[in-house]
């Protein structure tokens, strides 16, 4: 016998095995409508006035003649400069106009992340909503293709029970996006750590020194492999208000106070915040390498109990959510413009 509260529509009448799959077929058609029409609105919306979508269009006219570049001076070069990005915007304009393949390219990420987060946890709907509506997920859909294109690959792989292509889709990544190199490293470490079997307070000070690590050695990576941001950041100390700092340090107190159970299932989401927390007093780009693996850190927030759940749903809503959206009202194209 099935207990409703399992289901992702509560039923009157238990026990019926029909009535669990119609239930469970409704939710999977409702959530590929939803997924639909998020996906196709914020597909329509990029235009001349978001940031970088001249250079979107740029890329989608010009990307095999980039790619070759890259290659002629060395596959290092040609590997540290997102050759995947470029493979598939070179493909899409084989058979579209390059207003068409950035709307496509949006369209996919948009519909992939929202339809597996829809699908990841089907009690909580609404808030798996709110999750998708933060500006800091829809700007990955509308100004920050490169990154929203590499989260649908990511998503999708954390998700999926087939560990080749689980591995497949996690090797595309950083192919796709750089900040993924960083994600996977910390992916990496934080499963080493799990096997061998490291409690919480080393397995914490060990992401300390591997982010004072990245802090300081990052730029000079980047500019040995050739990486464009190497000439696109300076790898410095973010000049930055310190609040979203202060956001996710009270969501990783929470996360602490959870116990041992949660911090074991979900070390690398703790991983994440560590990482995100440390640098961000160092490189700037720590903020977008952290939203790489945002919507894994608010997944996991769901699985918090008592007090703790309610403490990091109010953060969610009424500071992320509500706060983050009114300070943007004036803004040109709601903070996502180039105005």
């Amino acid at each position: 016998m099935q207990n409703s509260s399992t289901l992702p529509f509560r039923i009157s009448v238990i026990g019926n095995d029909d009535l669990g799959r119609k239930a469970s077929l409704a939710y999977k058609l409702l959530a590929i409508l939803i997924a639909t029409v998020y996906a196709s609105t914020l597909a329509q919306l990029p235009d001349v006035q978001f940031h970088d979508y001249a250079n979107y269009l740029v890329h989608a006219e010009n990307s095999w003649i980039r790619l070759l570049s890259l290659l002629s001076q060395g596959i290092l070069v040609a590997l540290s400069n997102e050759p995947v990005w470029m493979l598939i915007n070179a493909g899409l304009s084989l058979f579209l106009k390059p207003e068409s393949v950035v709307a496509a390219i949006v369209f996919f990420s948009a519909f992939v992340v929202s339809l597996t987060v829809i699908m990841a946890r089907p009690q909580q709907l609404l808030w798996l909503l709110v999750f998708l509506l933060l500006a800091m997920v829809v700007k990955n859909h509308l100004i920050h293709l490169r990154q929203g294109l590499a989260v649908a690959f990511f998503i999708a792989a954390w998700f999926t029970n087939a560990r080749l292509l689980k591995y497949f889709l996690l090797a595309l990544t950083p192919l796709i996006h750089a900040s993924f190199f960083f994600i996977l490293m910390i992916l990496f470490i934080s499963n080493l750590m799990l096997q061998i079997r490291l409690g919480p307070g080393i397995r914490s000070s060990v992401l300390v020194l591997l982010s004072l690590a990245v802090g300081a050695g990052v730029g000079y990576v980047a500019a040995f492999f050739g990486a464009r941001q190497a000439k696109e950041y300076e790898f410095v100390m973010a000049d930055a208000s310190g609040i979203g700092f202060l956001i996710w340090l009270s969501v990783l107190v929470i996360f602490a106070f959870e116990g041992r159970f949660f911090l074991r299932k979900h070390a690398f989401v703790l991983s994440l915040l560590i990482f995100y927390l440390v640098s961000y007093w160092f490189i700037e780009i720590a903020a977008r390498i952290f939203e790489s693996g945002l919507l894994l850190v608010l997944l996991a927030g769901l699985s918090l109990t008592s007090w703790r759940l309610f403490a990091f749903k109010s953060i969610v809503f009424f500071v992320l959510f509500a706060a983050t959206w009114l300070m943007r009202a004036t803004e040109p194209a709601l903070g996502f413009g180039v105005g």
